[in-house]
């Protein structure tokens, strides 16, 4: 997994068709705008785990932290 610390407007792409761009910071809350093709499902983090779910790249990223 890839951490990165960002600015107010910086983006970040992942490969072609995906631009995500921090737009606003204000203490805790940070608001990005995501551009990504229809196809590609983009879901919060809350919806997936309400549903039991967590994506083994979060689990593995969680046991990382010290």
């Amino acid at each position: 997994m890839l951490a990165l610390s960002v600015q107010e407007g910086d983006y970040i792409t992942i490969g072609d068709d995906i631009v995500i761009q921090i737009y606003a910071q204000k203490g805790k809350l940070t608001r990005i705008a995501i551009d990504a093709p229809r196809e590609m499902p983009v879901v919060r983090s809350k919806l997936v785990e309400e549903q039991g779910a967590t994506p083994e790249c979060m689990k593995r990223f969680r046991s990382s932290k010290p």
